[in-house]
């Protein structure tokens, strides 16, 4: 059985706090790169800034998301939630990318910073790294765009530490090349768990089947109704975190009264598993075996069928 979701209302509310943060810290840490003269400080600022615009589109795919389901779109707008999550994970990659050429860049090169200054703006960005983590670490369990955010803002913390880090050992002991080596470790980080969202999503897209739903408690429920014979085909669709719908075959015994059963089956699907979308096709077994043996028509497939140049006419009256 799925968890109800957290009201929108709610998440909108924490993404836009932990975007607020997140703009704080991007002017906090620019200016004190500016002071300190710390490369590690102004990418880390750059970073965060691609954390503020992740924030943006998650905030606009929750907003486009809570529209309702129209003829032309019947499942809602929950796959924006998806697509921000996917864009946002290909954007992690990309950040994942530069940390490490920029790692790499430094290795060659030497900086002049104030160990002082770099530390204290640091310290200050990750006290309200901190803050924002807190507020999205819970309901990013209940949202894949949320997730992604989450992480943006998970990465930025990690980078935040690591540049803390590098400034109290520059300090010291005046080993720069530490930094280099945190950015790496950060780099490989970011760009394990931004695969891990990039994969979720596109599984969702293609419609992958889903683990997520318990099939096996929902089937449980579905026999032990009067008048099924069987349950050949179950199909569930992840919509987004939270979010299915689900198509069921049954077929019913002659006796079988149809109307209830389709009922009874919304009444569980909808009250206890919170699915929103459901399609139910009722069959028996005779006409079961003469649906199994229509073929399809490959040219459809292709062409599609909007031509209607199928070589028959419209009128099916027998």
């Amino acid at each position: 059985m799925t968890n109800p979701r957290p009201k929108r209302s709610r998440l909108v509310f924490f993404l836009s706090l932990s975007g607020l943060l997140s703009i704080a810290i991007f002017f906090i840490e620019w200016i004190g790169s500016r002071e300190s003269g710390s490369l590690a400080l102004f990418a880390d600022a750059g970073h965060i800034f691609t954390d503020v615009f992740a924030h943006i589109i998650s905030l606009f795919a929750l907003l486009i998301a809570s529209k309702k389901p129209t003829n032309k779109y019947p499942f809602g707008f929950h796959r924006f939630e998806v697509l921000a999550a996917l864009f946002n994970g290909i954007l992690l990659i990309g950040i994942a990318i530069f940390i490490l050429y920029e790692s790499y860049l430094r290795f060659s090169g030497s900086t002049h910073v104030e160990p002082d200054s770099m530390f204290a703006y640091a310290v200050i960005g990750f006290a309200i790294n901190l803050v924002s983590a807190g507020l999205l670490v819970r309901v990013s369990k209940t949202s894949l765009n949320l997730k992604s955010a989450y992480l943006h803002v998970l990465s930025d913390l990690l980078g935040t530490l690591a540049v803390v880090i590098g400034a109290l050992l520059i300090r010291f002991t005046g080993f720069r090349e530490v930094d280099h080596f945190l950015s790496i470790i950060l780099g490989i980080f970011i760009l394990k768990t931004s695969y891990g969202i990039v994969k979720e999503s596109i599984e969702i897209l293609i419609e992958a089947d889903t683990s997520e739903f318990d099939k096996e408690h929902l089937l449980e429920h579905i026999r032990a109704f009067q008048g099924i014979e069987s349950v050949p085909k179950v199909t569930v669709r992840k919509l987004t975190s939270g979010v299915f719908s689900v198509e069921l075959q049954i077929l019913v015994k002659k006796d079988g009264d149809r109307d209830k059963i389709v009922l009874e089956i919304h009444k569980v699907l909808k009250e206890e598993f919170g699915v929103p979308f459901v399609s139910v096709e009722i069959l028996s077994a005779e006409l079961k075996t003469e649906l199994e043996i229509i073929s399809v028509r490959e040219t459809e497939r292709e062409f599609g069928h909007h031509g209607h140049s199928h070589g028959h006419a419209h009128d099916h009256h027998h």
